[in-house]
């Protein structure tokens, strides 16, 4: 799976954990500057990801996940 393939594939993910419909995924989406991202819909995000592609991320991992770009990331690398 390429970056942008998993992309689209979390886009509608996103859009469910943050409760926003036109909201597009960046690698620079943050809590700061997304008012929706509250610790609930980060953690509601993470086990929806988890779920869709049946992996685990680790605290290391987690405690590295700024930005929506380091998800996206994260994520190929368990994928790869």
């Amino acid at each position: 799976m390429t970056r942008q393939e998993l992309i689209e594939t979390l886009q509608p993910i996103v859009r469910r954990s943050f409760s926003d419909p036109n909201l597009l995924i960046t690698d620079d989406l943050t809590p700061a500057n997304t008012p929706a991202w509250t610790s609930l819909s980060f953690t509601q995000l993470l086990t929806e990801i988890e779920n869709q592609f049946g992996i685990k991320f680790g605290m290391l991992e987690l405690l590295q996940m700024q930005n929506m770009g380091s998800i996206v990331d994260k994520t190929l690398s368990h994928l790869s």
